[in-house]
């Protein structure tokens, strides 16, 4: 009994110490596995660079006009998934190697979205580039963007022709000039100007038939320059419906505005037309002498 009493407190002394033993030798070697895998993913994850600087537009000037844009954003897509969405420029890194297919997709701003950031411009195809990823180098995409090849143009208003295709309210004030003064590009753009004694003017699209009515993008394009906010619509058969005024700007803006809102919930009509105007009622002008001036009008849906 007396040998019993001195042998088991020893035995479970070396059984707790052995056990430890293993238990610290198995931590330990947990530790090292972790820490060397850890480390090796660590050290793996190199980036290759993307760089784009700008995204340019190409049109076939005869059937979609003019080239102006302002794209604002990239939308890159590497093998057809999203890594991000960037302010250009931008250069950004990539956690892929090898051969890949790159897509950058045009972003715009929507003047009708109460958003900061660009929106994917539907009616610009991608610029498409198979790359070769280095981990740690840089590549530069000079990206050109065109129009969808399903894009329709209901209307083009370029002001180098001899006539001008607008039409005016009967109680409008004065109308659309050409002049080459101060153009956003080639020979002429429009100008409005209202006088003292003037106080409305209005101009539309002649009647446009064919505008999707199924929720799709119907975008008005524009560049724009105005001391007046300027109000944008659209007519169809039982009357008019006001959508979003335009704010002043003191240079170029090149403009793209979504009407498919105001078109999907106008009545059924068999034909629309396009409007923008301004009006001094309460309130008056920001200016005694309003002036406008407008160039590469186009109206694009699918």
């Amino acid at each position: 009994m007396h040998n019993n009493f001195i042998k088991n407190p020893l035995n479970g002394y070396i059984y707790t110490m052995l056990h430890n033993i293993k238990l610290y030798n198995l931590l330990f070697l947990i530790g090292v596995i972790f820490f060397s895998c850890s480390k090796e993913d660590y050290e793996a994850q190199v980036p290759t660079y993307i760089s784009i600087n700008q995204i340019t537009l190409t049109t076939d000037y005869a059937t979609e006009g003019s080239a102006s844009s302002k794209i604002t954003d990239a939308w890159v897509y590497i093998n057809d998934d999203l890594v991000g969405v960037y302010e250009l420029p931008a250069k950004f890194p990539v956690l892929k190697e090898g051969n890949v297919t790159v897509k950058v997709f045009a972003g715009i701003i929507d003047f009708t979205l109460d958003q900061p950031r660009g929106v994917r411009y539907p009616f610009y195809d991608p610029h498409v580039e198979q790359l070769n990823l280095v981990a740690g180098e840089t590549i530069e995409i000079n990206a050109v963007v065109s129009y969808a090849t399903s894009a329709t143009f209901s209307w083009l208003e370029d002001f180098e022709n001899a006539s001008l295709s607008f039409l005016y309210h009967s109680d409008s004030d004065t109308v659309i000039n050409k002049q080459s003064v101060d153009v956003k590009e080639g020979v002429y753009a429009g100008q409005v100007y209202l006088e003292n004694s003037m106080d409305f003017f209005e101009a539309t699209t002649v009647g446009l038939t064919g505008v999707p009515r199924n929720a799709t993008p119907v975008f008005l394009e524009l560049d724009l320059k105005t001391n007046e906010p300027v109000l944008v619509g659209i007519y169809t058969d039982s009357g008019q419906y006001s959508w979003f005024t335009l704010n002043t700007a003191t240079t170029w803006r090149k403009c793209y505005v979504d009407l498919a809102g105001i078109i999907n919930t106008a009545p059924q009509s068999s034909e629309l037309k396009v409007f923008f105007g301004i009006k001094e009622v309460s309130a008056l002008f920001l200016t005694n002498n309003p002036e406008i001036y407008l160039d590469n009008l186009k109206l694009v849906h699918f």
